[in-house]
């Protein structure tokens, strides 16, 4: 990471701080920044606040992440993987992460359900919610990919209410407002907090509801 990335990074940790964000909140993201956005985020998250949290990959195997992290030396002890991707891929490259595997992104609305029942399945990991500090998933968009809007959008119910349930947890919801908009409107509506990021990142956090407007600067330049 740059040391503009390093810096964004820790703007978005200073609003999530100053404001206590906690619950879904969500980031529109030009769809070509998504995997930049999300490493800033689990270095910030992970190493910076040492948080254990979890990351859900539909989009790429979870592998690819491994190696950026390794690649830019941040350090994600504490990440649990949930692949929902490698098998569809045939991608079974080995990586020194704790992961658990789904068969593929096909009816990705029982995901919600099997992680309420997931005792064991991140390489004799247990995966504890309610010790989580933060959940991201890769690239929403992709799941319309493999499901219908409907399952789409049923999974992203009950994903937001089982880890609602299960403590404070920050959920970050990465979108293109762009190019998924529809999407984008149905995950705004579940939210508290929208933070919109153009070129990179934007001037403004603010609140999902237009009238009450968060004065928070995220980063500039």
């Amino acid at each position: 990471m740059n040391s503009k990335d390093e810096r964004q990074m820790l703007d978005i940790l200073d609003a999530f701080d100053k404001r206590g964000f906690k619950g879904a909140i969500i980031f529109d993201v030009p769809s070509t920044q998504f995997v930049r956005v999300n490493l800033m985020m689990l270095r910030g998250l992970s190493q910076e606040r040492g948080l254990p949290g979890i990351f859900i990959s539909v989009d790429r195997p979870h592998q690819y992440m491994v190696h950026l992290l390794s690649m830019h030396q941040i350090k994600a002890e504490n990440l649990i993987y949930i692949d929902a991707i490698s098998r569809f891929s045939a991608d079974f490259k080995v990586a020194n992460a704790k992961v658990g595997f789904m068969d593929g992104p096909f009816r990705i609305d029982r995901l919600p359900m099997a992680m309420n029942e997931w005792i064991k399945g991140c390489n004799g990991q247990s995966l504890n919610l309610s010790n989580s500090g933060f959940a991201i998933i890769d690239n929403l968009s992709a799941l319309l990919t493999y499901n219908s809007f409907t399952s789409v959008q049923t999974f992203l119910q009950n994903f937001i209410q089982t880890l609602h349930s299960s403590g404070n947890m920050i959920v970050p919801l990465v979108i293109d407002s762009e190019k998924s908009g529809l999407l984008y409107e149905t995950a705004r509506s579940m939210c508290k907090v929208e933070v919109r990021m153009k070129d990179i990142i934007s001037d403004q956090i603010m609140d999902a509801v237009p009238e009450k407007t968060i004065d928070v600067n995220c980063a500039k330049g």
